[in-house]
């Protein structure tokens, strides 16, 4: 109960934003992304969800300057081949991503 109650508070704290991003990939393979951002620095990580609905463990992360939100402003690329995703994030010339920034999205096919 404590875990979801700081989950919470974080998510109205930080201004969490979710993605679910299409299209889907093979066998319903689902991108999910959440944005955060506080003073002067963005994060995401991006989740990959199967057909359960149900994501086992976050699949990467990102931290971006200024507190840009990638996804939301739609500076990112996902691509599915036939054993999984590879999501892609870019930042601008302003809002470099400083850490991390891509993604393998499998859901264990």
């Amino acid at each position: 109960m404590l875990g979801t109650a700081w989950g919470a508070a974080d998510d109205l704290i930080s201004d969490a934003e979710y993605h679910v991003l299409r299209p889907a990939g093979p066998g319903g393979c689902t991108a999910v992304v959440r944005e955060t951002s506080f003073l002067v620095i963005g994060n995401g990580e991006a989740y990959a969800v199967g057909r359960t609905g149900l994501a086992l463990g976050e699949s990467a992360s990102w931290t971006v300057d200024d507190g840009y939100r990638p996804v939301d402003a739609g500076t990112y690329e996902l691509d599915w081949g036939r054993g999984g995703g590879f999501l892609r994030i870019s930042g601008t010339s302003t809002d470099p991503v400083v850490r991390g920034g891509s993604a393998d999205i499998d859901c264990g096919w």
